[in-house]
């Protein structure tokens, strides 16, 4: 896009990383239950290490960079760190490129980012203790306004949000143990923000992704198809691709139906 020159996405780039590593170390904070004992100080307590508590300075702090500074360890007590931490801030930082590549800059493309943000922190914390977060889903839910007030056309959000809750739901009554309720709330939240046919891309893009990796690891671990998996990161994959690409996809559906 015309006006996104390398230095911009460079600062897209570390922007995004930076929202990576609040998002990252909020999901991990929710992970291992900090905020249910205390919220407030779980989001304001400044990043430390989890093995002696040491106060993570600044330097090592900056996205990637620091953890390559402290060479992956606590400057105290030696503790390894995780490089899961550089990983996710080059994946959020990433998907900001993305967003800003395909949507340009502004408010709107904005607000889809910290969607995207979000949603994979909701993953994060699915896949770590296989529930689905109420406190973002609340975050999501609110943020799940602007959507809808763009959009102009509340009953499609609200098809959205019927569709993608029945058809879970459904699956929940007639496969018992398959999903679980947060993963219908979830799907229900991204079906809210996307409309009716934006939720066909989330829906069919988690399904099909889910099932190929349901298979594939069902097979390396030899424990047959009944092995649980965490669904909120192929219904968050659903959702970056219904708002990156889901309208040339919504598009080559009417003409293939056509």
């Amino acid at each position: 896009m015309a006006g996104l020159n390398g230095p911009i996405l460079c600062a897209v780039f570390f922007s995004g990383a930076v929202f990576g590593s609040f998002f990252y170390t909020l999901a991990l904070r929710i992970s291992d239950g900090e905020f249910s004992r205390d919220a407030v100080k779980a989001m304001v307590l400044p990043s430390h290490c989890i093995q002696c508590g040491e106060r993570i300075s600044i330097p090592y702090l900056i996205p990637i960079a620091g953890y390559f500074f402290s060479r992956g360890k606590c400057s105290r007590c030696n503790e390894r760190i995780s490089p899961l931490y550089p990983v996710m801030e080059i994946l959020y930082g990433s998907i900001a490129v993305i967003t800003a590549l395909k949507l340009g800059m502004s408010v709107h493309s904005f607000i889809m980012y910290m969607l995207i943000a979000v949603s994979v922190s909701v993953a994060v914390v699915d896949i770590k203790t296989f529930t689905i977060s109420g406190g973002l889903l609340i975050i999501l839910g609110v943020m799940a306004l602007y959507p809808l007030w763009m959009n102009g056309r509340p009953l499609d959000n609200l098809y959205g949000l019927l569709l993608m809750s029945v058809f879970f739901l459904v699956i929940m009554f007639l496969l018992p143990g398959s999903f679980g309720g947060g993963d219908v709330k979830f799907a229900a939240v991204l079906g809210a923000i996307a409309g009716l046919e934006q939720s066909v891309v989330i829906l069919e893009t988690a399904l099909v992704s889910g099932a190929v990796f349901g298979i594939i690891y069902a097979a390396a671990k030899g424990e047959g198809f009944r092995i649980k998996i965490p669904f909120a990161p192929f219904l968050t994959l659903g959702l970056i691709i219904s708002i990156l690409y889901g309208n040339e996809i919504i598009l080559l559906y009417y003409r293939i139906l056509m």
